[in-house]
């Protein structure tokens, strides 16, 4: 007799500071395009790339990640960073959803959600052979097509970010410029889920310039 599949889980880490229409927009979309259930997000406790400029408290950014993924029933946000001592590495975080499933006899079907915008630093993660080798990687593209000759990565790595770019329309959102927005009063709405900007101003967050400009996944 044969089995259901598991549910297809597409897993979309991130700093997400705070959580932006361009990550929404990435995540809809790649769900859509590849049929996924449902997508999890999973706020970074400190990436490794942004050790010297920590984020804000992962409890406000979870916070403000569930108030903009609330609408979506196939979108959910996960804790288990704040559980982890950071760094947060995207390999482990695999390991650990992974081993989880170990026991279910229909076990989730992960895979890992980015932007094009994550590809340059993608050989600076932590066993990025490993983590393709986990699961395949989802990629938001506006072209579909990856310019690699400027990358130290090995085969394995090429084929499988090739394998997994996807044709999407591409918000141009950067958390970096929407900090300085947000610090100078500038007008956000347009770059933000209402509720997530009234948090921000109720908590009185990004008052100040955060500056950081690393990739927020690792």
């Amino acid at each position: 007799m044969n089995q259901t599949p598991g549910v297809k889980v597409g897993l979309f880490g991130g700093t997400f500071d705070p959580i932006h229409c361009g990550h929404l927009n990435l995540a809809f979309e790649l769900m859509e395009k590849k049929q996924l259930d449902q997508v999890w997000f999973i706020p970074a406790q400190v990436s490794p790339f942004k050790h010297h400029s920590p984020p804000t408290p992962i409890e406000h950014r979870l916070s403000m990640v569930r108030l903009a993924i609330r609408e979506v029933s196939q979108f959910y946000v996960k804790e288990l960073e704040r559980e982890r001592p950071p760094p947060s590495y995207t390999i482990d975080t695999l390991r650990i959803f992974i081993e989880r499933e170990l026991n279910n006899p229909l076990p989730n079907r992960f895979y890992l959600l980015m932007g094009e915008d994550a590809l340059p630093a993608f050989s600076r993660w932590r066993l990025p052979e490993e983590i393709v080798r986990l699961v395949p990687l989802l990629i938001g593209s506006r072209s579909g097509l990856w310019q690699h000759e400027w990358m130290q990565v090995s085969v394995e790595v090429q084929e499988a970010i090739q394998a997994g770019l996807t044709t999407t329309r591409l918000m141009d959102v950067s958390s970096t410029d929407l900090r300085l927005r947000l610090a100078k009063g500038a007008y956000c709405g347009h770059l933000l889920a209402s509720s997530v900007l009234q948090y921000i101003r109720d908590h009185g967050l990004y008052t100040t310039p955060h500056f950081c400009c690393s990739s927020d996944s690792a």
